[in-house]
This record gives structure tokens, sequence and C-alpha cells, in this order.
């Protein structure tokens, strides 16, 4: 006869029996047991062993049960630390652990829990002995049982209010623990199947931006995939129990058990969706199938606990809240640094939607927060909800996004009726098109005509160009559209973002009077393909607003920096008044420590200044004056009502200075030779590496340069056999793909080997700065590397004191034009560009000076020149600067504009650094 084992599981159940049995006629603080569904012989499971039920239905859990055998000591650590876990997961305050000989209670305290009670040993000590002295054991549970209602009549436990079934977060925690186990499933499954590899590959190289990722960092492929595909089991099995509540047909939901296959689960799933709708959120993920057998087992355990619960009893407002939570913590755990904060979104649609009876759509809606605010927004201003739902639309390229924001709209009300999330490129998104939805009561096709939109609202793809051409090659057509409608020459640069790019789409769609309001990258305010953005933009679209923090920043990537743009269309052949204004808005507090935002959009809109905001409103006609001086749109957000009045004292650097170019040639170890390299010494020259050992306003170079111009056969003659040889020793070299280097380091007029000795220069800047701002003086002229700016002054001005050279490069205003130059990183740095210097950089004008007022200033400058660099304000407040700004603002007889140019320096540079707060 085969031997039957009893094991934890068979004990779990006669212990859920016996609880039933007893309680049947007492009317006591809990009414019943169960959790046997649940049980698993796994050593991992989400839920406790034992579940205690408030009441007859068992919709309301009291108490969790973890139960072991006696081979368990009632004091270890995992015991106790899994049983935490799954309290955790239920919301509840306290536990029980027992392995037959011992039972201890856990109550919450605080943060952790702590042992409230320990019941007398029974003489039970090994799993044999279980059975047979089963009397022994059922007294100590009804002993149990009598203390627990007890400690629950009196409050010493607390009383369960809550009808929340489990945390969510605690739940796609322990589901995510199987992102590694299930990337190896994916990645041994990718190995045999072609097509699985390719759409893999594909997906990633689409969509890794969503994620922190760039597409050639394919060590997160994998997992990130895995961690999408985890949580949308967990999306599919919740929202399969919730529309419990409404259809029958979802009941199929509970069909899934541990002994269902995940092709099978699938196709249970298709058929929910074939008789209740929501396609969007259960049709099939890219790797769904291909999750690991631990991951699958928790799931199945997910779906069984749920199958317990009797949801259809539980508030609809708490299963709500319960869908909303895990949309929000599959935003955080998966989607995480992307993901739009809710008070972003809900101040960008506050600024962009005027009319709220009107059409609104987010084109590319990732997770779903802004078109979730929008719809808020018509709600708070009683539009009835048939109505929001047939002007709120949402689309993206992806299906992860679409089921989240498919999610985020299904509100109570929203079931069984058409919810406008689906799937496009939104420079796919013609108006006039067929969409096609289902209807969720009888699963009949609706086609609906894609409208006119009134208003769209979107966070931008962060996507740079280079990967942009791949993803989207065709997106770059755009240009022949914009020629055509604005008659002109001039198009996007081929460096541009994608964010540059979708604007224009979107004009398309608009309205007569539509407006966009989008969340973009700072780098249209400081690059130059930014420049010719807006140059163009401001044909197709009026600016109204622009906003930027200046407190943290929006979003936790640490290479993000954004801003709000908000902007109504125009007829690109119809000039925009130079009357009309801009509003340059500065946040002065974190986003999440601003509480209202109606008041604060409210502000915006009626250009009132607050203790949270800052305005800088100026018309074009200003604009136009500022961008002639050379201040460039990022330069906006500080008070520039000086500018006009001192302007006239000002000249372009370009007519003193030639500007240089740090040389790139693309092999360092050739062209920066190190020590030891036996070249002839006319061939090395000074170079200056960086500026990072510099600590005042004087550099020496740093490091040696190999140039050489000559031919090899002229180097035969003279006998410069050092060189020879240095170039011979990479002659035969190959770069990292395998390139020889003579063909790779190729260039016109030049020898394989050669590095140009034009670019030498007598003054220095960073192309990225950090706290301090300077321009540096070379003792004698010095060749650069890429990333630093040279000017080299020209011939008919060689004979002028380098002294007073530097001294005006590095006055208060001068430091203002570079801080405005930039856009501040993610990390504070700010990001410069040559060209911006060589055409627009300016210094107080030197050829109007008398011989004194050129020596006055050298005297007052020397003091400054000689000590180190401090950080930018400090530098600003110490006492030699101070008496050499007054006495050099006297001399150009601009004195009164000292303060407000020192205070609108301050105003960006703490800006730039905000987002370190």
């Amino acid at each position: 006869m085969a031997k039957v084992t009893y094991n934890e599981r068979s004990w779990a159940i006669d212990v859920i029996s016996s609880i039933e049995v007893f309680l049947a006629n007492k009317s006591w603080h809990f009414k019943g047991a169960g959790g046997e569904s649940t049980i698993s012989n796994n050593k991992k499971s989400l839920f406790p062993d034992v579940l205690l039920f408030k009441d007859l239905t068992k919709d309301i859990i009291v108490q969790g049960w973890e139960l072991k055998m006696p081979d368990t000591q009632i004091n270890d650590a995992e015991l106790i630390r899994n049983a935490i876990k799954k309290a955790k997961i239920l919301k509840r305050d306290s536990f029980l652990l027992w392995n037959v000989k011992s039972a201890v209670l856990y109550i919450r305290n605080g943060d952790n829990f702590k042992i409230h009670k320990s019941w007398n040993d029974i003489n039970i000590n090994s799993r044999l002995e279980v059975k047979p002295n089963e009397q022994l054991w059922k007294d100590l549970l009804f002993e149990i049982l009598a203390d627990l209602n007890g400690f629950f009549e009196s409050g010493e436990i607390s009383e369960v209010t809550s009808q929340e079934i489990l945390s969510i977060d605690e739940v796609i925690d322990v589901v995510l623990e199987n992102t590694t186990n299930t990337a190896e499933t994916l990645k041994a499954k990718a190995r045999t199947t072609r097509l699985l590899d390719a759409e893999i590959n594909l997906w990633w190289n689409s969509s890794s931006n969503e994620y922190g990722f760039t597409s050639s960092q394919t060590e997160h492929k994998l997992p990130t995939l895995s961690m999408v595909v985890l949580t949308d089991w967990v999306f599919k099995i919740i929202f399969a129990h919730i529309l419990k509540k409404h259809f029958n047909e979802a009941k199929e939901i509970e069909n899934i058990e541990r002994s269902t296959s995940i092709v099978d689960a699938m196709e249970i799933l298709t058929s929910i969706s074939q008789k209740c709708n929501f396609w969007n959120i259960f049709s099939p993920n890219l790797g769904q199938q291909f999750i690991s057998e631990t991951a699958w087992n928790e799931l199945t355990e997910l779906n069984h606990f749920l199958s317990t619960v009797n949801i259809e009893a539980i508030e609809i407002e708490i299963l709500h809240q319960l869908l909303q939570s895990t949309v929000a913590t599959a935003k955080r755990k998966v989607a995480g640094q992307f993901s739009t904060p809710k008070k972003l979104a809900d101040l960008l649609t506050r600024l962009t939607i005027d009319d709220k009876t009107k059409i609104v759509i987010d084109p590319c809606c990732g997770t779903g927060t802004i078109i979730k605010q929008a719809y808020e927004l018509k709600e708070e201003y009683e539009i009835n909800s048939n109505d929001i739902l047939n002007t709120i639309w949402a689309s993206d390229k992806h299906s992860f996004p679409i089921q989240l924001s498919t999610l985020t709209m299904a509100k109570p009300s929203n079931i069984g009726r058409i919810v406008n999330v689906f799937g496009s490129d939104v420079i796919e998104l013609n108006q006039g098109d067929t969409i096609e939805f289902q209807n969720p009561n009888n699963g009949e096709i609706v086609e609906k005509e894609f409208p006119t939109v009134d208003y769209v609202v979107s966070n931008l793809p962060f996507i740079k160009s280079k990967e942009m051409k791949v993803l989207n090659p065709h997106i770059v057509d755009i240009n022949d559209w914009i020629k055509e409608e604005a008659e002109t020459t001039e198009t996007l640069s081929g460096k541009s973002d994608i964010f540059a790019y979708i604007p224009f789409y979107l004009h398309q769609l608009l309205s007569e009077n539509g407006k966009i309001g989008l969340i973009l990258s700072n780098a249209w305010l400081g690059t130059d393909y930014g420049e010719k953005f807006l140059e163009l933009f401001q044909k197709f679209f009026k600016i109204d607003f622009v906003v930027i923090s200046g407190k943290g920043k929006w979003f936790d990537n640490a290479d993000v920096v954004t801003t709000i743009l908000v902007a109504s269309k125009k007829d690109p052949k119809t000039a925009t008044p130079e009357a009309s204004e801009i509003s340059f808005c500065t946040l002065k507090e974190e986003l999440e420590a601003i509480d209202d935002m109606k008041t604060l959009s409210d502000n915006i809109f009626i250009n009132t200044e607050s203790e949270n905001l800052t305005i800088n409103r100026y018309s074009l006609a200003q604009i136009k004056t500022f961008e002639n001086f050379g201040i460039p749109w990022s330069g906006y957000f500080s008070n520039l009502s000086w500018v006009n009045s001192v302007k006239d004292s000002f000249i372009n650097t370009s007519e003193i200075f030639h500007f240089t170019r740090g040389e790139r040639r693309g092999w360092n170890p050739m062209f920066y030779p190190a020590s030891g390299h036996n070249i002839e010494q006319e061939y090395i020259k000074p170079v200056l590496k960086h500026l990072r050992g510099t600590t005042n306003l004087e550099c020496v170079s740093n490091a040696e340069a190999f140039c050489c111009s000559r031919s090899i056969e002229e180097l035969e003659n003279l006998g410069h056999n050092g060189a020879i040889a240095w170039i011979n020793s990479f002659e035969n070299q190959r770069n990292g793909t395998n390139r020889p280097l003579p063909e790779v380091l190729a260039k016109p007029n030049m020898h394989w080997y050669e590095m140009s000795t034009e670019n030498m220069a007598d003054f220095v800047a960073n192309v990225n700065y950090d706290k301090s701002l300077f321009i540096a003086k070379f003792e004698n002229r010095s060749f650069i590397d890429q990333r630093m700016i040279g000017f080299s002054v020209k011939d008919q001005y060689q004979q002028e004191n380098k002294t007073l050279y530097l001294a005006l490069l590095n006055s208060t205003v001068s430091l203002f034009l570079i801080e405005s130059f930039g856009f501040g990183r993610g990390l504070g740095a700010l990001d410069l560009r040559a060209t911006k210097f060589e055409r627009d950089f300016k210094i107080l004008n030197p050829n109007i000076l008398t011989a004194d007022q050129k020596l006055q200033i050298i005297e007052l400058f020397r003091p400054i020149m000689q000590r180190n660099r401090l950080p930018l304000e400090q530098e600003l407040e110490s006492a030699d600067r101070i008496t050499f700004e007054n006495a050099l603002m006297e001399i150009y007889g601009i004195s009164e504009y000292y303060e407000p140019i020192k205070n609108s320096l301050k105003q960006l540079y703490r800006i730039r650094f905000a987002v370190k707060d």
C-alpha cells in the first residue's frame, strides 16, 4: 500500500476544517476560516496558510496564520520574516505562528511586530506524531481561538475596519523577485527561437528610453522585459477579478489554477476579453508565456487568493483603489524615473485646457498620468461622465503604456463603456481616420472617427537623434511639410531629438484655436538644434508659457531636466504681433511641496508672482532685443530689464579674438604621447587637456601633443627617427571596430598621423562648468583639447595688455552671458556650445577706454587674478570682486545696473543647481 504523507498542507486543511466546525454556532469576532486554495508546498508563497474572516461571506480578513511542522523551530528567522511579509501583504496588524508544538501571536508595534502571547507547548515533537495526536493539537487550537477572540473583543488586537484586500505594493515586490529567473527563462527561449529573439530586440530598440536606458545597454534588456511581463500578469489577474463584479463571464478567471499552463491561462484571458472587452489589458504581451516556474506559481497563488475572497461583496471604490494602487506601483517599479509625476500632470493640464468641454488627447500617453489628470479636471468642472469619455483620447505606440493608460481610466463608473485608448504612433495620427473599439456589453466592433483635437497634453519621449533615425526614420519627412506650410527653406536640424519633430505633426491635428501643453527636455533652450526648433516652432505656434523648476527635478532620472511649454496654434504664414508676451515661470518650491496646483496655475495665467513662483514676462519685441544681444531663451527666467540700457557698452569678442576649437583626432594614445616617447622636441607641442587642476585665472599646459606635418620622406631626410618610429608603431594598429588606424584617421590635405598646430589659444573657456564660472589666461599660447573653447588675440590687438582682456572676460556681465549660453544637465553641470561663444559672446568694449582707465581696471583686477577662484556666489560677494565691479561699471557709466546684472546671474545659477536640491 502506498504511504500517505501527512504534511503541512494536509495539516493546514485539517486546521481550517476544525476552525469552521468550532465556530459554526458561535457569535465571535471572527466567523470562519479559509486559505486552503492558496496553500502550497513551495517554500515561497504570497499568502498565509490560514485566513480568519470577519464574516460568513468571507470578504474581510482579520488575521493570517503561518503553519509549520514541529521540525521547524517557532523562532526560525525565515519563518518570522515570511510571516511579517504576508501580514503586510494583507495589510493586517497581527499574525500567528504555529508549528503544532508551539504557537506565538505577533502584534504590530509601529513599523515592527512584537510577540504578544505564547501558548504552552504540547507534547508533539515530530511530523509523524501530528496525525495520531489530532485531539491534542485541536485542544490547543480551541484555546488559541478563544484567546484571540478575547484579544479582538478587548481591542488588544486592533479592529479591522478596512475592506482593503491586500497591499499590491508588497505583492508586486514579491513577484518582481522573479525578475532574474524570468530573464533567464526568456534568454533560454530566445536562444532557440529566432522570432522571439528578433521581437525582443526590436522592442528594446524602440522602448529602452522609456525605462531609463539606451538601446546599447543590452544588459538591461531582458531584466526590464521580465519586470514588464510580470507586472502585466498581475494587472490581468487583478483586473479580471474586479470585472467579476460587473460581468459573470469574468468568473472564468477562477479556472486558472496551479496546474493550469501559461498558454491555457492566456486562452482564458482571451475568452474573458471577447465577452467583456478590455483587449488593451488582456491582449498578450511580448514574452508573456515565458516567465519562470516560480513566478507562475506565485501568480496562480494570487489568483487563488482572489478567488477565495468574495470580491462581489466588496465596495466598488475599494476595488478601484486596488486597481489604481496596482497601476501606481507598476509605474514606480517598472516605468519609475520616466513616469510623469501626478502634480506635474495636474499643472500641465490646468495650463493648457481652457475649455473643459472640448476634446483632449495625449498621443504619447505612456503610463496614463496626464490623461487621467485631464479626466479629473473635467470632473472638477462637473462635466458628466459620458461627455468626459467622449472628449478624452489617448494613444501610444507600445502595448504596455496602453495597458497602463486603460487601467488608469478604468473608473467604476466607466466599466462597460468605451474608453478611447488605442495603439498608434503619434506621427501616424490623422484627423478622420477610423479607430476601432469593442463594445464592452456585446463585443461588437465600434468604429469611431478620430476627431479634430482642441488640446494636446503630453510628456514627449526622450529619444536622441541617433536612436530616432533607427526607430522613426520617416519622422524627418515633416521638414517638407514645414517648408511648404511656412514658405521657408529652413528645416529642423538633423541633430534634433525626437521631441523637436512631434509638435509639427500635432499642429495638423489641432482645431483652429487649439493648444498644446508639452513636457520637454530643456535641451531646446540651449542647443544649436534648439535654436532652429524655436525659430520654426514660433511660425506655427504662439508660445504662452514656459515653466521650469527652480528647486528640484521633476523626474528621478539623473540626466533629464525638463520644462513645460504651452502654446496656441497659429497660421505659419501670419506673424505673431511683437506686443505678444510670453511668461517665463520658475517654480521656487519642489513640485511635491506645492499643495494647490489650481492656485499656482491661476497665478501663472494672471501673471501674479507668489511665494512659490517667479514670473518674467517679455514681449516678442523685448525678446528680439535679448536675442540680438546674444542671450538665448535659457536666460529669460531672470530679470533682463537692464539689457537695453547697457547693450551699447559691449563689443562682440569675435572682433578681438579668433575662436579656436580643441583639436579632436580620435586616437589619444598616438596624439597625446606618454613620457618616454623619444619623439624629437619640435614635434611636441604644449597642450591643455583639462582645467581641473587650475585653481586661479592663469593656466599652463598639462600635457604634450604630437604634431607633425612632415611626410615620412622628409622625416627620413632629416634623420628624425624618433618621430618615424612613433608613427610606425601605430601604422598597423586597429581601432575598436577593427579598422586600420591610417584609414580611420585619414583627413583631406593631411597626413593620417598629422594634427594641426593652428589652433593655439591665449585664453580658454570650459564647455562644462560646475560651481565656478571663469575664463583662464595662458602664460604662453597653448594647444587645447576638444572639450574646451580657445580665444587667440587677433594680430591688430597683440599689443594690448592681456590682463585687461582677462578682466573683461571675467566681469560679472560676461559671466552672466556664459551662464545663459548653456543649459543645465541633470547633475547641475552647465553644457555650453562653442558655436554660441563664437557668434554671441560679448565683453565690455575695451576700445573705448582711455589708457588710465585700462590701467585702473588691470590694477583692480590683479588681486582677483592672483588668488584662487571661488564658487560663483562667494566670488560675487568677495570684497575685491565688489571693488573691481563697482569701478568697472562706473568707468562704463552703467553703475546703476550692477546689482540687477549680478542678481540675474545668481538667478540663473541657482536655477541650474536647483536640480540637485
